[in-house]
């Protein structure tokens, strides 16, 4: 149920030239204490229209995600402890409000929640083809939680302890086409192959593979996955056979091909790493 007093949360949404996004963003966070924007930049009206919607909007220069969050942490004074992070193609449910609401109301001591994510592709939700539930720290207590980087993405870095949250958010993640797609995970590959060959030499956590801890699974299989061959088709044969992609569709066929695009690039770069090494 909605209504009653506002949720004790600060709603931090990033954004860079989002504004056809950024409304329908703001919208679904009707309910929450507080919404700031943390601009990267934006050359187009986002942030005009986050301040025509009454939204106090922060700029700092995109280095990673690590980077931006922990600025928001250390600079965006808030009156909650506790943030949510958004980006601007993301929607909250009333259901995952209500779930904010029970879970704050009782002070919780943990250091932050993990959110799943229902990933949608012109209108219909990739299910299987998009890992559901795959989890990401996403509301955290700001005095209890950082992010250190990874690949294209982050890690959370705390010594508190950490829940999981029941409800998922929306991630309208191609909402911009597929030539923004494309060219935003050609960036992400890039990063991906960076971090692999930082990594190279501390070995895998084998263990990860068989333990309970679903993100754990997850995190170590996709590390291993950087040492086998044929990455992009085997990748684009899990998602169809061992993740029951078939039942996704059209959509998830054609999810399926995006990703094989996104393997391969990764591939592609690790060869290429791969050449100069024997080359030197």
């Amino acid at each position: 149920m909605q209504g009653g007093p506002l949720i004790p949360l600060a709603v931090v949404v990033l954004t860079l030239n989002e504004e056809k996004a950024l409304p329908a963003c703001l919208d679904s966070c009707v309910g929450c204490d507080e919404l700031h924007v943390l601009d990267s930049g934006s050359t187009d009206s986002t942030a005009a229209v986050a301040r025509a919607r009454g939204v106090r909007v922060w700029t700092n220069s995109f280095t990673s995600f690590a980077a931006q969050r922990n600025w928001a942490i250390d600079n965006i004074p808030t009156r909650s402890q506790w943030q949510l992070h958004l980006d601007a193609d993301e929607r909250l449910t009333p259901e995952l409000l209500d779930e904010f609401r029970c879970t704050l109301a009782s002070n919780p001591a943990e250091a932050g929640f993990y959110l799943a994510n229902k990933l949608i592709l012109n209108g219909s939700w990739l299910k299987h083809t998009g890992s559901y539930p795959a989890y990401q720290m996403r509301l955290f207590h700001r005095g209890r939680m950082r992010f250190v980087d990874h690949g294209h993405g982050q890690r959370e870095q705390t010594t508190g302890r950490i829940g999981t949250l029941r409800q998922p958010y929306l991630h309208l993640a191609f909402e911009k086409g597929l030539d923004d797609w494309l060219a935003k995970h050609e960036r992400y590959a890039a990063a991906e192959v960076a971090q692999h060959l930082a990594r190279r030499g501390s070995g895998s956590d084998l263990a990860g593979l068989f333990s309970a801890d679903r993100l754990r699974r997850r995190r170590a299989m996709k590390e291993i996955s950087f040492r086998i061959p044929g990455r992009a088709f085997l990748r684009s044969a899990w998602m169809l056979i061992g993740q029951g992609g078939f039942l996704d569709g059209r959509a998830g066929w054609t999810y399926i091909g995006m990703m094989h695009r996104y393997e391969s690039m990764i591939s592609a770069g690790l060869s290429v790493a791969a050449a100069q090494r024997r080359a030197q």
